[in-house]
């Protein structure tokens, strides 16, 4: 049995290192976690779209390359386009960026979540 070896089910750090926010200085700590890696988020993000993009926009055109070229060099074309996007999807800098990208975002929506909540306990408070 060989092939794709999937990976262990790891409980990510950002839940245990950010638990319920239990003080204001706890939530400017959090917010100025939240602000500092949401401008690297916003710059990954716009990046890995663009790579998606390009890749959606491959995908259909090799939809439309011929099922059975008419020539050995029609053939031959077709094979490195498909290496190449092959290659170019498993690009393990690529891959990485894009794992970095969904942490991040995973991590920001925690952090947000966090906020949200002990801002809605405060409120409650005030207004007793």
């Amino acid at each position: 049995l060989t092939g794709h070896i999937p990976k262990p089910i790891v409980m990510p750090d950002y839940l245990a290192k950010y638990p319920a926010i239990q003080t204001n200085e706890m939530r400017d700590r959090y917010k100025a976690v939240f602000n500092d890696q949401f401008a690297e988020y916003k710059e990954l993000s716009v990046e890995v779209h663009a790579v998606l993009k390009k890749f959606s926009e491959l995908e259909a055109l090799m939809r439309q390359l011929p099922q059975h070229p008419g020539s050995i060099y029609e053939q031959e074309r077709i094979s490195k386009v498909l290496q190449e996007y092959e290659k170019k999807k498993n690009d393990p800098a690529f891959l990485e960026k894009k794992e970095r990208c969904e942490y991040l975002k995973n991590k920001l929506s925690h952090i947000k979540q966090r906020i949200q909540d002990y801002d809605k306990v405060m409120n409650w408070k005030v207004q007793i």
